[in-house]
């Protein structure tokens, strides 16, 4: 497991500059697979770990949004928006290049319908901004360019969500991460993200802004519902979820990763409780200060037995969530499955190129999931969860131009650092 964390490692080391813009594709350097396009893995599971390793990359890739900034505003006031829409997969010009039709498994054409719904790449965009600027404490990033994503980010969302007759507001016609399931209501994952977007722009961006802008922004972050059972602390994924069929997904295909559209049928899992990848759970993954305290153990519980992998991205953020829940042997063994995607060519396609994001998400589920690291505004907190079967653990990091040591075993916590740094540690 070691060695093939540290092959992941070395391929995240050598897939982005340091200097002007990077344009990391799905599959880095190493194939043509989506023709280099850039999607949501690049900004949500790449960018963390340079934020952390190598700041000059990550800002880099960053410089490749900013630069885009004003095509994804020109692609909102297309569609009737304000704000900035930033494309599901992006190019040189920064203006939707998602295909519309490809050939599925049965020679059939489907239909491409993430290009017009998956609206969630816009939160995301901001989100790694603000991950950059909250590792980095680059000032000048945050009082300019980041600013400007904030803002424009959270009035194409403002623009995007409609209000019923009751105060409560909706985002509908969407896709979420999930992918098996296109044109739901009020998916769980993009209300929540949009709702940390604006809260997060009235509150670093408001003062750039007219105060009557900013009281909406609140108002609608406040309004959208997410879903929550405050009873279970179960999210529903979306609306009318819970009144899809059950379906025995592990007990007829076996063990993930499972490409459960191709074997069940794309119009027939639509109506289907089986998901492609993680979509409630990613909140608890990038935003957990915005979900209900305790709801990470029931939503572990109810949707990864439905859940069948089929994206690559899939088990290793599993692994981060089932080590922050203590539950080392699950989490090992889908921990073992991302490390090795492509060593093994797990989903029979490291020929178009290795996974660059699932290597990226690795590198979380062991610092936050198993070290439990967290950045928490002014330095560092750690809470580890390391399984017996584990001599230890050691992540090197750069927190605000501080090097970081943390070494993890059963009995101590070790931090070494090259400055002063608060550093909080706790024990569950």
């Amino acid at each position: 497991l070691q060695r093939n964390v540290r092959f992941s490692l070395f391929h995240l080391m050598s897939v982005v500059g340091t200097e002007g813009e990077a344009a990391l594709g799905a599959r880095g350097l190493s194939g043509a697979g989506y023709g280099g396009h850039v999607f949501w893995d690049s900004d949500v599971f790449v960018l963390p770990f340079l934020a952390a390793t190598c700041p000059a990359a990550a800002r880099a890739m960053l410089e490749y949004r900013v630069r885009r900034l004003g095509a994804a505003m020109e692609q909102a006031r297309e569609l009737g928006r304000e704000g900035a829409k930033f494309p599901w997969e992006s190019a040189s010009t920064g203006r939707e290049v998602t295909p519309t039709t490809v050939v599925g498994p049965r020679g059939e054409i489907v239909r491409v319908r993430t290009g017009e719904m998956e609206d969630h790449i816009v939160a995301d965009v901001a989100w790694a901004a603000c991950r950059y600027a909250d590792w980095t404490g680059d000032d000048g990033f945050r009082r300019g360019p980041l600013l400007g994503l904030l803002v424009e980010t959270a009035r194409y969302w403002a623009s995007r969500i409609e209000r019923d007759t009751d105060g409560s507001a909706h985002i509908r016609h969407v896709i979420g991460p999930d992918e098996y399931h296109e044109g739901v209501d009020d998916n769980a994952f993009a209300n929540v993200m949009a709702r940390w977007n604006l809260r997060t722009a009235a509150t670093q961006a408001g003062a750039d802004c007219e105060e009557r802008e900013v009281r909406r922004w609140c108002a609608l972050a406040d309004s959208l519902v997410d879903g929550l059972d405050p009873h279970t602390l179960l999210y529903e994924q979306f609306n009318g979820f819970s009144t899809l069929a059950p379906f025995p997904l592990r007990e007829i295909y076996g063990p993930a990763p499972i490409a459960a559209d191709s074997l069940i049928g794309f119009d027939r899992i639509q109506a289907l409780q089986v998901l492609k990848q993680a979509d409630v759970l990613m909140l608890h993954h990038m935003i957990p200060g915005e979900v209900a305290p305790g709801s990470l153990q029931s939503n572990l519980d109810w949707y990864l037995p439905m859940t069948a992998h089929g994206s690559s991205l899939s088990p290793a953020v599993h692994a981060s969530l089932l080590a922050r829940d203590s539950r080392h042997t699950e989490a090992l063994e889908l921990l073992k499955v991302a490390a090795r995607i492509d060593i093994d060519d797990v989903t029979k396609s490291t020929a178009h190129g290795l996974h660059m994001a699932t290597m990226g998400a690795v590198w979380s589920a062991l610092a936050e999931g198993f070290a439990g690291i967290q950045a928490d505004g002014d330095g560092l907190s750690i809470r580890p969860r390391i399984p017996t079967t584990w001599d230890g653990l050691s992540v090197r990091l750069i927190y605000r131009g501080v090097r970081v040591e943390v070494r993890i075993d059963h009995e101590d916590v070790h931090v070494a650092t090259d400055r002063p740094l608060r550093v909080v540690v706790a024990r569950d």
